[in-house]
C-alpha cells in the first residue's frame, strides 16, 4: 500500500467515525468518536466543528470556530477556490462545504452572543459565496436586519428569494410590525396561518408544546411544511427577534 492509499483509508475511516458520532445519543461517547476521527484525519473540519459545537462556554466556542474558519480559508485560498469564477457557486464545490458549514456555525454563535452586526457580515459573505443559499442563511439574515431595523435590506432579501415559506414570512411579519405597517403585517400573518395552522396558536398560548413533544422534535431534528415541528423551529429560531417586539403577540391575538 502506498502513502496515498494509506491516507485515503484514514480519511474514509475518519468520516465513518464522524457518522457514528452523529448517530450516538450519548454526548460523551459522541465527542470521543469525533476526537478519534480527528486523530485519523487532522483536516476533518466537520469533526473539529462537531467537537466545538459541544463546547459549553460560548465565547470559547466562538474562538474555536474562528480558528477553524481561518485555517480552512487559508487552505482553500491555497488551492484557488476563492478565484472569481467560483464566487457564487461555493456549495456546488464539495471541497468548500466544510468551510461554509463552519462559517454558518460561527454566524450562529455570534448571534448567541448578541453580536448581530458581525453576524450579518458573515451572513452577507455566505450569500455572496453561495447565491443559491443551500444553508438557509436568508432566514437568519432577514431576522437580523429586522432586529437592527434595516428594513430596506430585509425586504430586499425577501424580494430576492421570494418564497412562500413559514421561515421567511415569520420574520417578515415582525419586520412590518416594527416598521409600523400593520396592514401588511396582518396580511402576512394570515398567510402564515394558512401555511402552518400551529404557529400562531402556539405563539398566543391557545396550544402548547408538551415536554414530550418538544423532546421528540429535538431528537428527530427534522420537519415538514405545515407541521408542529416546523412551528416549533420557527419560534425557536426567532426567539431573539420576538423579544424585540413585546406587544406583537397581543397584536396577533387581537387581529388574527
Amino acid at each position: 500500500m502506498d502513502f496515498d492509499d494509506e491516507e485515503f483509508i484514514k480519511r474514509e475511516q475518519s468520516d465513518d467515525l464522524l457518522f457514528e458520532a452523529y448517530d450516538e445519543p450519548v454526548k460523551t461517547k459522541a465527542i470521543k468518536l469525533a476526537k478519534q476521527a480527528l486523530e485519523l484525519n487532522p483536516n476533518n473540519i466537520d469533526a473539529e466543528n462537531f467537537i466545538t459545537q459541544h463546547e459549553t462556554n460560548t465565547i470559547k466556542k466562538l474562538k474555536k470556530y474562528e480558528e477553524t474558519l481561518n485555517k480552512e480559508k487559508a487552505n482553500l485560498e491555497k488551492e484557488d477556490f476563492f478565484k472569481e469564477e467560483n464566487i457564487g457557486i461555493f456549495w456546488g464545490l464539495i471541497e468548500t462545504r466544510p468551510y461554509m458549514r463552519t462559517k454558518h456555525s460561527y454566524m450562529l454563535t455570534l448571534m448567541e452572543l448578541g453580536r448581530y452586526t458581525e453576524a450579518i457580515k458573515q451572513g452577507e459573505e455566505l450569500l455572496k459565496l453561495c447565491e443559491s443559499d443551500n444553508l438557509g442563511i436568508r432566514y437568519l439574515i432577514i431576522g437580523l436586519y429586522t432586529v437592527l431595523e434595516k428594513f430596506d435590506k430585509a425586504e430586499k432579501i425577501y424580494n430576492k428569494y421570494s418564497e412562500a415559506s413559514t421561515f421567511m414570512w415569520f420574520p417578515l411579519s415582525i419586520m412590518y410590525y416594527k416598521e409600523g405597517n400593520y396592514r401588511k403585517c396582518k396580511k402576512v400573518l394570515k398567510q402564515l396561518q394558512e401555511n402552518n395552522e400551529y404557529l400562531l396558536n402556539y405563539l398566543t398560548g391557545r396550544k402548547k408544546f408538551t415536554k414530550a413533544k418538544v423532546e421528540d422534535i429535538e431528537i428527530n431534528g427534522t420537519y415538514s411544511w405545515g407541521s408542529e415541528a416546523e412551528a416549533y423551529f420557527v419560534v425557536k429560531d426567532n426567539k431573539y427577534l420576538l423579544e424585540t417586539v413585546p406587544s406583537f403577540i397581543e397584536f396577533i391575538e387581537r387581529e388574527i
